[in-house]
Formats: C-alpha cells, sequence, structure tokens
C-alpha cells in the first residue's frame, strides 16, 4: 500500500511540476554557473547537477539519488580522458556542438533554455501521447522485439547501433524515431516503459534537427510519462552531451553511416549510454513498479506517430525500404539484451517477434557471427499512409 502511495504521489508531482514550469519558466539561468551556446544556437544553462529540474521537487528516495550522483561525478574525470583516447569519440566530440568547445564543466550539466511557447509545445507533445487513446491517434512501429521466457526471466539492458538519418515529417505534432525499448509487459494497458534513440519531433523541440530522445510512462502514456527532463524523472550525468542533443552529422545513403550506439541497462537505476562510454543519465528504480526487477519486453526499430485527423504519415527510417540492402535503408546491427547483472547475449532468432506496420516495414533480419553486423535488421518506409 505504502509502495501504491508513492507512486500515486509521484504521477501527481509530475503534472504539478509541468504546470509550474509553464509558471516560473523552464530552464532558467537565474540558477545556472554558466550559459553556453550550441553550433545550431540553442542555448543551455550549466546548471548544479544537484538543482536539475527532476531534483527541485519531490520524489521519493531523493537522498539515495544524490547518492547515485555523487558516485557518478566521481568517475567523470577519468571517463573523460578515456573519451580523448578512443576512436569511437569521432561522432560526438564537444567542440563540434559547443561553441566553447568542452561543454558544461564537472559538477554542472546541461539543461536547454526554453521560451513559454516552447516548454507550452513539449507539454503538449507529451499529453499528445497521453491522450492517443482517446484521440485517435496512430503510432507505428516497424521492427523486432524479444518476450521474457522461463529462459531469459527478465532483461536488464537493451542495445543497438542504429544508423542516424535526418527526414521530414508531414504534419504538425509528428515525429519519426528509432528507438530501443525497455516494457513491462506486451499485453497491459498499463504498461511501464522507457525507450530512448533518436528523434524528428518538431513540435517538441521547436525545428527539425534530428536528436537524442528519451521518454518514459507508468501506465501505457495514459496520464503520466514525458520526454527528456521536461517533467521529473530523468537524471542528467554527463556534461557534454545533453538528452536533447542535436546530432552534428547524419548518414547519407550509398555514402557514409553516421551510426549512434544507445543502451538503456539496469544496474539499481536504469541508465542511458551512448557510444559505450557517454553515461547520459538515469531514471531512478522508484519511478517503476513492474520494471524494478527488469523488463518483460525489449523492441528495438522505428516507431512514427500521426495526429488523428492527418491525412499523411511521417517517414521512418531514412524514409526508404529496399529489403537486403543496409546502405540504402535504416538499420539496426549488433543488437544485445541483457540477462543479467554485466550480460549481454545476442538475440536467440526463435524468440524474435518481427513487426510491420501500413506502410513501414522491417526485414533482412539474421545474425551474421561476424563481429560488425551480428544480429541486424533494417526498417523503414515512405510514409504517406
Amino acid at each position: 500500500m505504502t509502495l501504491i502511495f508513492r507512486t500515486l504521489c509521484f504521477i501527481i508531482l509530475v503534472w504539478i511540476t509541468i504546470a509550474f514550469y509553464l509558471v516560473e519558466g523552464y530552464g532558467s539561468s537565474r540558477s545556472a554557473d554558466l550559459v553556453l551556446e550550441t553550433i545550431h544556437g540553442d542555448i543551455y544553462d550549466c546548471v548544479d547537477v544537484y538543482k536539475q529540474p527532476t531534483l527541485l521537487h519531490p520524489m521519493p528516495h531523493k537522498e539515495r539519488i544524490k547518492m547515485t550522483i555523487a558516485k557518478e561525478l566521481e568517475k567523470q574525470r577519468s571517463v573523460k580522458a578515456k573519451r580523448l583516447q578512443k576512436d569511437e569519440n569521432i561522432y560526438f566530440k564537444a567542440e563540434e556542438f559547443w561553441l566553447n568547445k568542452k561543454g558544461c564543466p564537472i559538477g554542472t550539466v546541461p539543461i536547454r533554455q526554453l521560451t513559454q511557447e516552447q516548454l507550452q509545445n513539449a507539454k503538449d507533445a507529451s499529453l499528445s501521447m497521453a491522450n492517443k487513446s482517446l484521440a485517435e491517434d496512430i503510432i507505428d512501429f516497424a521492427g523486432i522485439s524479444i518476450n521474457a521466457s522461463p529462459e531469459i526471466k527478465s532483461f536488464t539492458s537493451a542495445t543497438a547501433t542504429v544508423t542516424l538519418y535526418n527526414l521530414h515529417v508531414n504534419g504538425l505534432g509528428q515525429y519519426s524515431s528509432a528507438t530501443v525499448f525497455h516494457q513491462s509487459a506486451d499485453n497491459a494497458t498499463n504498461f511501464e516503459q522507457i525507450q530512448a534513440g533518436w528523434i524528428v519531433h518538431p513540435q517538441l523541440y521547436g525545428d527539425s534537427r534530428t536528436r537524442l530522445y528519451s521518454h518514459w510512462t507508468t501506465d501505457g502514456s495514459q496520464k503520466t510519462g514525458c520526454y527528456n527532463n521536461i517533467c521529473p524523472g530523468f537524471v542528467q550525468l554527463d556534461t557534454e552531451v545533453p538528452i536533447d542533443y542535436a546530432f552534428p552529422k547524419i548518414s547519407r545513403p550509398m555514402y557514409d553511416d553516421e551510426e549512434l550506439l544507445i543502451q538503456i541497462y539496469k544496474d539499481q537505476d536504469y541508465y542511458l549510454y551512448i557510444q559505450s562510454m557517454f553515461s547520459i543519465g538515469f531514471w531512478p528504480e522508484t519511478m517503476f513498479n513492474e520494471l524494478r526487477n527488469g523488463s518483460q519486453v525489449v523492441r528495438y526499430g522505428g516507431q512514427t506517430f500521426t495526429p488523428a485527423g492527418q491525412q499523411y504519415s511521417p517517414p521512418m527510417g531514412n524514409g526508404n525500404f529496399q529489403d537486403g540492402n543496409p546502405h540504402t535503408t535504416c538499420h539496426m546491427r549488433q543488437v544485445l539484451y541483457g540477462v543479467g547483472y554485466n550480460t549481454e547475449v545476442q538475440p536467440d532468432e526463435s524468440l524474435v517477434q518481427t513487426h510491420q506496420s501500413r506502410c513501414y516495414h522491417e526485414g533482412s533480419q539474421h545474425n551474421a557471427h561476424d563481429d560488425y553486423w551480428d544480429y541486424n535488421f533494417l526498417f523503414g518506409g515512405g510514409g504517406f499512409c
């Protein structure tokens, strides 16, 4: 009963806090130690890591969360030194994103400044997810999923490397994303879910750039959940890569593949990693009930959203699907899932379920066993359906 009460209190606080931000202003530089600009013109406040939006309001076990942050801060200096030595950092150099070439100082985190209009649009984007069952909006998914089984009691991580593309959506409120998911159950209405990946979402961000994103819910997006750090939930940790990072480099079919290695893994809390070395942040386990012991479903693929009444859906992937050709089709490779502490495996092909939706496709799924592609598949489509 105590757990249920805490959860209900947290849900209520989510929406109270969104309303609070609308009145008081979100990302205000009044509490910032430093204000930075990106190459795209976005303005970020370098906010004390303990004073970021999620931690400004009551939430369960806040002191434990602060202890987790303290441990992460101890790691950051050594991790930053390793980044400079690794080739994997080629797509995520601070000097290619921040005008100061550095990002925020250790001990602070980048929180994007939003105008009242931008914050209202972000709130509307979250509410459109919550009201989708009433408004007859359409969410399309194309990709793969794996359910827990007697052999796999639960999943502790979901990992994939996905090509980065930029798309043009066809209507207000639409988005197109490439995403990995943790979900509590496949057949429950009030499922708990964490998702993250790249997205093109003009209503949410105010532009059509391809950006990093996350979303969570504890009731199938009926009343709870939001994107990134718009409401209490996600705790930002990285000083260089914010949760709404706009990728400086995008793939060109047949020419080059710019890629995002994305991982959501459970330690005590759920962490978001990219490129194996950027700990972007985490979702405290106290936000969830069913996901506390790991997820029952992991999903990988493309997802689009079309608001009710709109005639044309957005493209998915890179807007093209050619089965068998990863050089002209968006794809995920080195797909992995966790089956225990610090143990990731490639999908058991007998457990993989494939999904297609309307004009979106999935194909060529197989395990190459070659240490580059390993388990991989293609997904995408032109939309307009």
